[in-house]
């Protein structure tokens, strides 16, 4: 920020800046802006004021009060999701494990089909041997 802008900006806020330390001064020592000890009861606008930061500060107080629960509610979600990637992860490992079981009695199936058709073979050219050889 340029020097000219600082003052152009004190030049537009400087009435409302006198205002706030006067109210400020009158408000916390009971004096005067001129210097002069005279103990006065805070002015209506002192008293806005003070309202004013009251609010402030319980707005704070309920929004650090917000953030802390949500803080927690995060904390715990996180727990979940980690919870919940564990048991994705584990149910990834097992269905790979199950593939490999499938894909192992797949090949013994196809073996013993094999095989079986094999005997079948085997046992169909017998008995047209026997058949043969009764029929001779």
């Amino acid at each position: 920020m340029a020097i000219k802008d600082v003052f152009n900006l004190l030049k537009r806020n400087g009435p409302n800046l006198v205002r706030l330390l006067q109210a400020v001064e009158h408000g916390v020592t009971g004096t005067n802006f001129s210097g002069a000890l005279v103990p006065a009861a805070p002015s209506n606008d002192m008293l806005r004021l003070r309202d004013d930061i009251s609010g402030v500060s319980r707005s704070y107080t309920n929004l650090l009060r917000q953030m802390q629960d949500q803080t927690v509610q995060i904390a715990g979600v996180e727990e979940e999701v980690k919870r919940l990637r564990m048991a994705v992860e584990h149910s990834e490992r097992r269905v790979e494990g199950v593939e490999r079981e499938l894909a192992s009695v797949t090949l013994w199936v196809k073996a013993l089909g094999g095989i079986m058709i094999a005997l079948l073979l085997v046992a169909i050219g017998v008995m047209i041997l026997v058949l043969r050889a009764r029929a001779a």
